[in-house]
């Protein structure tokens, strides 16, 4: 996990300008095992929001949700006065700037259904080629930057799922996982048939992009319809003041 955290932290600095104040926080008691499930990531919302509320209060300008299945994101969005991005979000629709249609690749088997859910929901399931999956954990992925095993085994294996998905036509692929999407950036020897976004760094170079945005007064979110802000008993159970 260390080496993991490591590499996570050196992308996400490397991946700013200089001058750019970012920092990674981490939920106390993440349910590692359990990512790419619905289930296990609803009991982490509470604490993703919490999170959020202390670093808007701590005065960052805009916040980034580094897990692929956007977990509270338009919860967050309701309840907080800076930029919140999602990952696949993001990085899906950068994807869309890029190519007619894109494809997805998920670690976990049940990142398949995940994505595609999340597909519908923002209205880009039909530029989007069925997503693919390693069939890996992230415990797994993690313990991979230590072992040459399962590292070669995820390497081959992003290989040929890239080189299906661009067969059925995705021109490029998002990685639906900052795991998997740490550990491939540390391939630099990795081939694919196609572009692979690298997550982590879109995410981070759009937020920072949000931020300067809105210190400029532009625009981030609608109060008008589907963001309206919740009532003050909202915010008071979560206890986010």
């Amino acid at each position: 996990m260390e080496t993991y955290q490591r590499e996570l932290e050196a992308l996400v600095k490397s991946s700013v300008r200089a001058g750019t104040e970012i920092d990674v926080l981490r939920l106390p008691d993440a349910v590692v095992s359990g990512k790419g499930f619905a289930s296990a990531q609803a009991l982490e919302v509470p604490a993703i929001l919490r999170s959020i509320g202390k670093a808007v209060r701590d005065g960052y300008e805009a916040v980034a949700i580094g897990n692929g299945f956007d977990p509270g994101l338009w919860e967050a969005r309701e309840l907080f006065d800076v930029p919140i991005l999602g990952m696949f979000e993001t990085v899906s629709m950068y994807a869309l700037r890029c190519g007619w249609r894109f494809g997805v690749l998920c670690s976990g088997s049940s990142g398949v259904a995940r994505t595609e859910e999340l597909a519908a929901r923002y209205g880009i399931s039909g530029r989007m080629i069925r997503p693919v999956a390693i069939g890996i954990s992230v415990p797994e992925i993690v313990s991979a930057f230590g072992n040459e095993s399962a590292a070669g085994y995820i390497t081959k294996s992003a290989s040929a799922l890239a080189a299906e998905l661009a067969g059925r036509g995705a021109e490029t692929i998002v990685v639906a996982s900052g795991a998997l999407d740490v550990f491939l950036s540390t391939q630099t020897a990795l081939k694919l048939a196609i572009p692979v976004l690298p997550s982590v760094k879109v995410l981070v170079q759009e937020l920072e992009a949000m931020a300067c945005m809105a210190r400029i007064g532009v625009p981030f979110v609608s109060r008008a319809g589907r963001f309206q802000k919740p009532p003050d008993e909202v915010t008071q159970r979560l206890d986010l003041d």
